[in-house]
C-alpha cells in the first residue's frame, strides 16, 4: 500500500504545479523544524552541562585495582552545588608508565575519556564504581600512574 501512495506522490508531482509548490514549501518548513529541534536539543544538554561547576565536585579515596582483564576504579563523589543533583560525572584519565618509583621518567600509557553515571542531590556525596579496559597491547613494564580530571558534568 505504500508504494502505491508513493506512485501517486510521484504522479502528482509531475502532473500538478500546485502540488510541486505544496511539496517544495511542505519540505522547507521540515527542514526548518527540524533544524530548530535539534538546536534546542543541543541547548538543554549544553545547559545541563554549565549548571555544576567541576569545582564544585570532590572525589575523595579514589583507588585504580586490576580486575580480571580490566582496572577497577572506585572512589566517593561530593556534590557540593547548593540546588543541583549531579546525574553523571566525565572523566579524562590519563595512564603513565613510569621507570623505577619517581614520576620523572613517564610515558603516557593510555588517555581514555570515561563516563560515570551517578545520581546525587545537592550537598550529598555518594560511592562509585568503574571498569575501566586498557585497549593497548604494549607491555607495562614498570609501575602506572593514575592520574583523572573532570571535563563536564550533567545534573538536572
Amino acid at each position: 500500500m505504500k508504494w502505491l501512495a508513493g506512485i501517486i506522490v510521484l504522479i502528482l508531482l509531475v502532473v500538478s504545479e500546485k502540488f510541486r509548490k505544496f511539496a517544495g514549501v511542505f519540505v522547507l518548513v521540515c527542514a526548518v523544524g527540524g533544524l530548530l529541534f535539534w538546536q534546542y536539543q543541543e541547548y538543554e544538554k549544553n545547559k545541563s552541562r554549565n549548571r555544576i561547576l567541576p569545582s564544585e565536585l570532590v572525589l575523595k579515596n579514589v583507588s585504580f585495582k586490576l580486575s580480571h582483564s580490566s582496572y577497577e576504579m572506585t572512589g566517593r563523589i561530593i556534590n557540593n552545588s547548593e540546588k543541583f543533583t549531579l546525574n553523571g560525572v566525565q572523566l579524562k584519565i590519563t595512564i603513565k608508565d613510569c621507570a623505577n618509583n619517581d614520576n620523572i621518567d613517564c610515558i603516557i600509557f593510555s588517555e581514555k575519556n570515561e563516563y560515570i553515571y551517578v545520581y546525587i542531590p545537592p550537598k550529598q556525596a555518594r560511592d562509585f564504581r568503574k571498569d575501566i579496559s586498557l585497549y593497548s597491547d604494549q607491555n607495562k613494564e614498570d609501575r602506572l600512574v593514575w592520574n583523572y580530571a573532570i571535563e563536564y558534568t550533567e545534573s538536572e
